[in-house]
């Protein structure tokens, strides 16, 4: 495989369907022992809404991303860096990878200011400092990173994972930059999927808004992905079998191409 990282955003619905995780995982653990150098950006949104819900804390989206105060913000933060980032470690390790699971603030990875103030402590795309990736890559582990930044502050900033693993693609000059997720890609108005789509085309779908929710930061991160050098952006349909090595060992694009 080519020696350039390959960075995956691994959706929080694709997470709670054990057998699409156990298949992401098996795949995972083929390519990586084949070569592959690979990051994992790991979502949570299921995971934390479920936990506010018990606490008996209302969620609110605006464009796909979560509102946060501070109690939103404790939430975020012991569900994406303890109970999913620790799942995720633990399920690939069951495949026989070495990972390492960190959040964005670990080695002052991530870091981000709030650039809408109407979402409370949620981050705009953060700056990257790769040098912890690069060094766990180098001895042999994946890492799998929790979306978690730090504030200019130092306290957290809740970051959509589709924004920071765009972010982290970019910084590192990814070869491939994928979003797995447990929807076909981004579709038309008759749910028909789109394979490829250019930023003008992005740009005219948002207006029309055919494009909106939650597929926003998706597209938005790749991108930014691709501004910042990495070569490739796709949202993968992770609901297929083998998806992923299928793509990167095939070219077989089960989801939507975004280009420059």
């Amino acid at each position: 495989m080519n020696s350039a990282p390959v960075v995956i955003k691994y959706g929080g619905h694709a997470m709670t369907v054990p057998e699409l995780g156990r298949a992401f995982a098996e795949d995972m653990s083929g390519l990586v022992h084949e070569g592959g150098r690979f990051i994992v950006v790991h979502g949570g949104g299921p995971q934390i809404s479920a936990l506010l819900k018990r606490l008996s804390i209302e969620s609110h989206f605006v464009d796909g991303l979560r509102v946060t105060d501070d109690a939103t913000m404790e939430a975020v933060e012991m569900v994406l860096a303890g109970q999913v980032n620790k799942a995720v470690v633990g399920l690939f390790e069951g495949y026989g990878l070495s990972c390492c699971g960190i959040s964005g603030r670990d080695g002052g990875l991530l870091k981000a200011v709030v650039e809408r103030p109407e979402l409370g402590r949620v981050g705009g795309i953060p700056s990257v400092r790769p040098g912890l990736l690069s060094c766990l890559m180098d001895g042999g582990y994946v890492p799998v990173v929790a979306p978690v930044a730090e504030g200019p502050d130092g306290r957290p900033l809740n970051i959509n994972a589709d924004y920071a693993a765009g972010a982290i693609a970019g910084a590192l000059q990814a070869g491939y930059f994928v979003l797995m997720s447990d929807v076909p890609g981004v579709l038309d108005k008759n749910h028909v999927l789109l394979p490829r789509l250019t930023r003008k085309d992005i740009e005219a779908l948002k207006a029309d808004g055919t494009i909106s929710g939650g597929m926003i930061p998706k597209v938005d991160a790749c991108l930014s992905a691709l501004d910042h050098g990495c070569r490739r952006s796709l949202i993968l349909n992770g609901s297929e079998p083998s998806a992923l090595r299928r793509y990167l060992t095939g070219g077989e694009a089960l989801g939507t191409v975004i280009e420059d």
